[in-house]
């Protein structure tokens, strides 16, 4: 479970150095529940709003007035054919979240769930399923936007071997957080502010080849580092993760991020 988060500004390079391939959603959307005491359900209906009705779809939100209250998820599929590494991949669900600037300052806790999909953009897909909690986050207000990444691999291996190939993921809020906000600054027009999935050409972290991110490859790392100042040596290319010919700070920043999203 992956509950460690770093600012994007620290994380926003290593990236594109290492990935194999990253594949932006093919469909989604906001899906809101809303109205008067007992019509709001958790299932959306013809009363509620649905799939990308403004060019910001970023709100993750259950909240209540008076005798009126409203839920916004978040809703993201993928299609996976365009993926050319052969399966088993390492696979990453990288994401950006935010707190509320609004007082209380309760935490929200966004949960994330994968489950197979082939998305209709219908009220059906407001509660589409069989779905898995992957994992969740607890996002306080005004925290600045921060970058998440959970391991999908298992879920993404699925996907590809099936026909299809599509996997979707959904994002809401825990109950009974009945007035706390998240939100992803998500924009219809450009997926790069959305979540996406990065497939990774091998597991960045495992420094001592056995499959796993552990304590013993942080010590792999700790003995290469030289600084940004220095290039790394002979014996030391597989700790420069961000592949800029230093192994310093950065490293360990990835690595961290690397740790908690695939560490054992």
């Amino acid at each position: 479970m992956c509950s460690v988060y770093f600012m994007t500004l620290a994380c926003g390079v290593w990236f594109s150095a290492i990935a194999d391939q990253t594949v932006a959603p093919s469909a989604d959307g906001t899906l809101v529940d809303g109205g008067d005491y007992g019509t709001f359900n958790g299932i959306a209906d013809s009363a509620d709003w649905s799939f990308n009705q403004s060019s910001f779809e970023g709100a993750i939100t259950v909240s209540h007035e008076g005798s009126s209250h409203i839920e916004h998820r978040l809703i993201f599929e993928f299609n996976l054919n365009s993926v050319t590494r052969q399966p088993p991949v390492v696979a990453g669900l990288r994401f950006k979240l935010r707190g509320a600037a609004r007082f209380p300052a309760e935490t929200a806790i966004v949960q994330v769930f994968a489950y197979p999909s082939d998305l209709a953009e219908t009220l059906a897909d407001f509660s589409a399923g069989p779905a898995q909690l992957l994992d969740e986050f607890n996002i306080a207000a005004f925290q600045p936007e921060t970058v998440f990444e959970i391991d999908v691999s298992d879920h993404v291996n699925v996907a590809l071997a099936e026909t299809g190939k599509r996997v979707a993921f959904r994002f809401q809020l825990a109950a009974p957080n009945l007035s706390a906000q998240a939100f992803m600054d998500a924009v219809e027009t450009d997926p790069a502010t959305k979540p996406n999935i990065v497939i990774y050409d091998s597991l960045a972290g495992d420094l001592d080849h056995d499959n796993d991110i552990d304590l013993d490859d942080y010590a792999v790392l700790a003995d290469c580092m030289a600084g940004p100042e220095s290039s790394f040596v002979a014996g030391c290319s597989g700790s420069d993760l961000n592949s800029d010919a230093h192994v310093d700070l950065e490293d360990i920043q990835i690595f961290e991020i690397r740790h908690t999203a695939y560490g054992q």
